[in-house]
């Protein structure tokens, strides 16, 4: 290879470094094919905050490892075991087709209760057990965690320690809708909100989504619910549906 050639490689491979060191954003994806990390990490805020039914800002990606292709719209999908405080697999979808897949630390802030005192294996959780708290939940499992009001009188599934945190795979926790109950729904877009009836075709508790059907209309709508008996229609299909 002759020298300047030679030369000339050199400085081009230099400066693809740089231009991948200055921006903070790009990774290497599968293939060879460069990943917006920042698009990935919008996704998996997303998702992650869905599932507990906060806002993305109380979601934290931490360390952050992606293989997809280009894509303008990304969905992410956590595993179904998936539990914050760890590293977490997503697959990622563009549209109807698989994007790629990503592994990222999560962490999240929320209200939750946490245990104060031991409570027994099926005893029920009184108010001088617990203390409700907002912040890092933990180690916890990615869903919507029951608030204080929820768990006054639930009973322990197990022996519960000293800070734990309360989430339905420790307490049971009554749905807050039940299938066929009659429900007040909400729609909101903007500063604008209406109200109506519906009817509950799935169970849920605060913070899952249900399907409910409106009047003489057809097909189902996805609703979040809220407290007991009222949910708010989601303009955007969710991805995980009672």
């Amino acid at each position: 290879m002759r020298l300047p050639l030679l030369i000339a490689c050199a400085c081009l491979a230099l400066l693809s470094t740089a231009a991948l060191a200055a921006d903070p954003v790009a990774g290497q994806a599968a293939g060879g094919t460069s990943v917006r990390l920042d698009r990935v990490r919008d996704a998996v805020t997303q998702a992650v905050a869905r599932r507990f039914g906060v806002a993305p800002e109380r979601v934290t990606v931490g360390e952050l490892r992606a293989e997809a292709g280009e894509a303008e719209a990304l969905v992410a999908v956590a595993d179904p075991g998936a539990r914050t405080g760890r590293p977490v697999q997503f697959a990622l979808r563009a549209g109807t087709r698989r994007a790629g897949t990503a592994v990222a630390h999560i962490t999240v802030a929320a209200p939750h209760v946490k245990v104060t005192t031991p409570v027994a294996r099926d005893a029920a959780i009184v108010a001088a057990a617990v203390q409700e708290v907002d912040g890092d939940v933990g180690a916890v499992r990615f869903e919507p965690l029951p608030r204080l009001d929820e768990v006054m009188g639930a009973h322990a599934r197990r022996p519960l320690a000293p800070g734990e945190v309360l989430s339905r795979a420790v307490v049971t926790v009554p749905d807050a809708v039940r299938a066929g109950d009659e429900v007040k729904v909400v729609a909101r877009v903007g500063a604008l909100e209406a109200w109506g009836v519906g009817r509950a075709s799935g169970s849920g508790r605060m913070g899952e989504v249900v399907r409910i059907t409106r009047g003489g209309a057809r097909g189902l709508l996805p609703a979040r619910v809220l407290s007991a008996g009222v949910v708010q229609v989601l303009l955007e299909q969710p991805q995980e549906i009672r």
